[in-house]
C-alpha cells in the first residue's frame, strides 16, 4: 500500500483515489483528506443543487453534487467540490474515466467549521485558474449568507455577498436568479 506521504504526481493520485474508500483533494502534490459532512451541509448542498438543476434541466450545462473530481490542468490539481455545473456538455480528463470534470463554470463550497478557511483560501487559490470557471460560491451553514467569486476578466475577481434571507441572488454563470433563503429551507 503507498503511503499518503509519497504522492506527488498525477497519476499516483488518481490510482490511489480511485481505490481509496475516502476522498482525497490534490492541491499543489498535497493529498487533502475529506472528511464527511454534517446534516446542515448536506441539506444545503442538496437545496442549492436541486434549485440549479431544475433551472438547467432543458440546457447543456449539467450540475453534480459532491462526488464528481474536478480537475484543473493549471495546477494539476483535483477536488469535490459540493456543487458543480459543467460549462456545457461535460469534458473529462483523457484517461478514459468520467471521473474528473475538466470544464466548470460554477463551483459552490459549502462551509463548515473544519473546512471554512481552507475552501476560502487554498481551494479557492486551486479554482482561480481553470480557464472555463466564472464563479466560484462559498455558503454559511451558520446563517443566511453567501459570497459569490465572480471572474471579470483572467486576473480579476469581484466578490458579492449577500446575507437577507429574501433578497435575491444571481449566478450570471448560468443566468440563475433566486431568493437566497430557498437554500436554507427545511434547516432547523
Amino acid at each position: 500500500m503507498v503511503k499518503i506521504e509519497q504522492i506527488t504526481e498525477v497519476e499516483e493520485y488518481l490510482a490511489f483515489e480511485r481505490e481509496s474508500q475516502t476522498k482525497h483533494e490534490f492541491l499543489y502534490q498535497t493529498i487533502i483528506p475529506m472528511v464527511g459532512a454534517s446534516f446542515e451541509h448536506n441539506l444545503l448542498a442538496m437545496n442549492l443543487a436541486a434549485l440549479i438543476w431544475f433551472h438547467l434541466r432543458k440546457s447543456d450545462k449539467v450540475v453534480f453534487q459532491n462526488d464528481l473530481r474536478t480537475y484543473n490542468p493549471s495546477n494539476k490539481s483535483f477536488m469535490y467540490p459540493d456543487v458543480v455545473v459543467s460549462n456545457g456538455k461535460p469534458i473529462f480528463r483523457e484517461d478514459g474515466k468520467l471521473d474528473n470534470l475538466m470544464n466548470p463554470v460554477l463551483i459552490v463550497e459549502v462551509l463548515s467549521t473544519t473546512t471554512a478557511v481552507y475552501d476560502k483560501s487554498d481551494k479557492f487559490i486551486a479554482c482561480k485558474t481553470i480557464p472555463t470557471l466564472q464563479e466560484y460560491v462559498l455558503v454559511s451553514t451558520d446563517t443566511p449568507e453567501i459570497e459569490i467569486y465572480r471572474r471579470e476578466n483572467e486576473d480579476h475577481w469581484t466578490l458579492i455577498k449577500e446575507r437577507n434571507a429574501t433578497n435575491k441572488v444571481h449566478f450570471s454563470s448560468i443566468d440563475f436568479e433566486f431568493e437566497l433563503g430557498e437554500i436554507y429551507e427545511k434547516k432547523e
